[in-house]
């Protein structure tokens, strides 16, 4: 990156912060716009689950770039002050109901190079967590591999660590349009009109439909998440099937996700806590009784096919895009940003080759703007 050149970034979250740092570590200068204080919303409202999806093991490409994002994540964790308390467990059990769905899972993960981890019977499984002791399930896939982040304690560290390195941060400030032109890019905002020589926009499922770009068929995606706490009871591992359990704060464990095509509503409903509180009965009946603390919503940036889109924005010169990451944002956070940053620094980057968002343009359809 030229020393000196101006890049502005639309959205605080991890991966905008991410790119943020290394550029002005390159030279660059960096300004970084939210629509929202303190920003992040989208990063700050995931759950943390930083392990690749079973979905991924048919995707050869989204998995490798998620083992990928896991290295840079733990680079990314020890590079901040507060990186060994924003991890929360180490490993995860990939349960299974019956030897059909055992059979299954190890099917799936035939195709991953590090399997599906070591077969562990029920009676092992509640030996390992005695959290799911009463559990019907037949048993689980035990991997040390992967972890939860503490995403509100992340998102913070990241913006702190901007701040020292130089990143300017306006937060509370919405895009409303872009513009490119013989000599860079302009970004009207409630505030008025900023100019930068090149132009990220990192801002989730809040990144189709600004005005002046190319319409993106990107779509969010609603997770509800609750959690609860027994005294006596907790979790080392995230629990996954269809939904998961996860150690939270303070002995706290988070339940979730639910999928939910409900536009930009972001609310918890009736119907959500339903089905989560049905995920604690079914894996862990000693939570039964657990007490309710708190429960939330947030929307994941969903593209057609299930890949993110990393590249130059389609139809434009000097605007980047980097969003639909979908479950998978904390994981793959850190490396999309410095995988954007390698193409504006260089006009291209291997890694994400396969996620050009000009693959796709041609059947979008007119997003939102916002946030």
């Amino acid at each position: 990156m030229k020393p000196g050149t101006d890049i502005l970034i639309l959205g605080a979250g991890v991966v905008g912060l991410s790119a943020a740092r290394r550029l002005v570590s390159s030279g660059a200068s960096v300004t970084v716009l939210d629509a929202v204080h303190p920003g992040g919303r989208g990063s700050r409202a995931a759950a943390g689950v930083a392990i690749p999806s079973v979905r991924l093991w048919e995707d050869a490409d989204m998995l490798a770039f998620a083992r990928a994002g896991r290295a840079t994540l733990a680079e990314d964790l020890a590079s901040l002050p507060e990186g060994p308390t924003l991890r929360r467990g180490h490993g995860i059990l990939r349960v299974a109901t019956d030897a059909k769905s055992r059979d299954a899972l190890a099917d799936k993960a035939s195709k991953d190079p590090e399997g599906p981890g070591t077969w562990v019977d029920a009676a092992r499984l509640v030996a390992l967590e005695p959290a799911l002791e009463g559990t019907p399930l037949f048993g689980a896939f035990e991997s040390g591999h992967g972890h939860m982040v503490d995403t509100e304690g992340y998102v913070n560290a990241l913006l702190a660590a901007g701040a020292r390195a130089g990143v300017r941060l306006r937060l509370g400030e919405a895009a409303r349009s872009v513009t490119e032109t013989d000599g860079g890019v302009e970004v009207r905002t409630d505030g008025g009109t900023l100019r930068a020589d090149q132009l990220i926009v990192s801002a989730g499922p809040w990144s189709a439909g600004l005005a002046g770009l190319p319409a993106l068929p990107l779509k969010p995606v609603r997770g509800q998440m609750l959690v609860v706490h027994q005294p006596g009871l907790h979790l080392t591992r995230v629990v996954s099937g269809p939904s998961y359990l996860a150690p939270w704060r303070s002995g706290e464990i988070v339940v979730g996700a639910t999928e939910e095509d409900a536009g930009f509503s972001e609310h918890v409903t009736p119907a959500g806590l339903l089905h989560l509180s049905a995920t604690v009965a079914k894996l862990a009946p000693r939570l039964r009784d657990a007490r309710f603390v708190r429960a939330w919503a947030g929307l994941r940036a969903v593209t057609v096919d299930g890949r993110p889109y990393i590249g130059r924005f389609p139809g434009t010169l000097r605007t980047f895009v980097a969003t639909g990451l979908g479950g998978q944002g904390i994981l793959t956070g850190a490396l999309t940003g410095a995988s954007v940053t390698e193409l504006l620094a260089h006009g291209r980057c291997d890694a994400v080759a396969p996620f050009d968002p000009a693959r796709l343009v041609s059947t979008g359809s007119p997003g939102r703007t916002g946030g």
